[in-house]
């Protein structure tokens, strides 16, 4: 049976630890899934500001260009209207530099002039560029058509040095003629788009298919790479603007927001932690607490010597069931009275109030005690023997009085018995005397 009840007892402290431990584990969990969270939320964030920004640096490009594309046409319209349009042609070549060469030709695109940009000082290889490519028959075709300016597809060119380049050409209509003006891709990047954009990014010009036809930037660095792109529609000719961008690892805590949440999480499982502890401290000190009352009340259900307790106003703060028992009234009749208690007899009732009295004034009642009449619940009187002594708490303070009654009937039969046994341990000889004192000491 005790074993039983021991293990039953083992298993509701199993229990209890089991509920309290997992309570502190799943919040100890939870402020590090917050912790983790916030910390992944935050390179989120970073991460959409740089694609957010990208994608605005892409549109400012693509902005650029087609504003800069406008001022060269409406410069090239003003060209055939003047007189000696070659040297004002040589102007504007000098002034813009993504133009590579401007050519006057017939209705059937033949030769009439021509003038080449200052920048360029490689010859082309003539007889590939005077003829009519296909992607320049078609962008005259479709400005004839349309009665507007019309861009070709672009088009490898190759140069008479061995080398070549990406080319975009630009046909205006005069009537019966044509005006041309040819692009180099790769410099339409560098001059049109700005240099803040390029310096850490890298900017390119595709097809709709994605074939790359000129790059101008930087070149990958780092790990994670960020894309944006925007069409470049022009009349007769669509292009990609591609911005791309490369970042470095992310860091633990990719920015200030981040590290603040991390310290003030980690603040917070310190926290925590000590709270545990404090916690468990805590457990022990009620768990000592519990074992103390336990033995406390052990004692007081043994002891057949009464107990009172009474606060500075005289109000009964505590009795004990012994107490209770000599008296014939339960606790609850008797805490709380203060002027007057219920065992009382009446007709000595103004006689105690005054003896309490003299006692709460500082007078401290003799250490041997003294004697009193009480009544119990029945109406019987009994004599009773009171000790006295005050009650000092943990800070030094006096707090009240503590009372010890022993019924005066049942002490004086316990000291006649007493004083019998004693009686029988008189002095004797030999081995009497060693049997006296064996059975004096076994019935003491």
């Amino acid at each position: 049976m005790r074993a039983v009840s021991a293990g039953h007892t083992l298993m509701q402290r199993w229990r209890g630890a089991w509920r309290r431990w997992s309570l502190w584990t799943a919040l100890v969990l939870l402020v590090l899934a917050v912790l983790a969270t916030m910390v992944w939320l935050a390179g989120r964030y970073e991460a959409s500001q740089v694609q957010e920004q990208l994608e605005r640096d892409a549109a400012d490009a693509v902005s650029d260009i087609r504003v800069a594309l406008t001022r060269n046409l409406q410069s090239l319209q003003a060209l055939p209207g003047q007189q000696a349009w070659e040297g004002d042609a040589s102007e504007l070549l000098r002034n813009r530099r993504e133009l590579l060469r401007i050519e006057l030709r017939d209705a059937d695109l033949r030769l009439l002039g021509h003038v080449q940009s200052p920048y360029r000082p490689v010859a082309w290889n003539s007889p590939l560029h005077d003829g009519s490519p296909p992607d320049r028959a078609i962008a005259c075709a479709n400005a004839r058509r349309l009665g507007e300016p019309a861009y070709s597809g672009s088009y490898f060119q190759p140069h008479g040095d061995g080398l070549g380049a990406e080319h975009m050409e630009l046909c205006v209509p005069l009537g019966a003629r044509f005006l041309l003006a040819s692009y180099a891709l790769q410099d339409l990047l560098g001059n049109l788009v700005a240099h803040n954009l390029t310096r850490s990014q890298e900017a390119s010009l595709t097809e709709t298919d994605g074939t790359r036809l000129a790059v101008l930037g930087a070149t990958s660095q780092g790990l994670r790479r960020f894309s944006a792109q925007h069409l470049l529609d022009l009349p007769g000719s669509t292009l990609v603007l591609r911005m791309e961008s490369w970042h470095a690892a992310p860091h633990l805590f990719p920015n200030v927001l981040s590290a603040l949440v991390s310290a003030m999480s980690i603040a917070l499982v310190s926290v925590v932690a000590v709270l545990v502890r404090d916690n468990r401290r805590r457990l022990r000190a009620e768990r000592d607490l519990a074992e103390a009352l336990a033995f406390r009340k052990a004692m007081e259900d043994s002891l057949v010597t009464g107990l009172r307790a009474r606060d500075l106003q005289g109000r009964i703060t505590y009795v004990n069931p012994a107490f209770c028992e000599m008296v014939g009234f339960n606790a609850q009749e008797l805490m709380g009275h203060s002027l007057s208690a219920p065992y009382w007899p009446p007709e000595r009732v103004q006689e105690y109030r005054q003896g309490q009295a003299i006692r709460f004034a500082g007078h401290t009642p003799p250490r041997e005690g003294f004697e009193s009449e009480f009544m119990r619940k029945d109406g019987t009187r009994f004599a009773v023997l009171i000790i006295e002594a005050p009650l000092i708490n943990a800070q030094g303070q006096h707090t009240g009085w503590m009372s010890a009654f022993l019924d005066s009937a049942s002490s004086g039969a316990w000291r006649n018995s007493r004083a019998r046994r004693r009686s029988a341990c008189r002095p004797a000889r030999g081995w009497r005397r060693w049997a006296r004192w064996r059975r004096c000491w076994a019935t003491n």
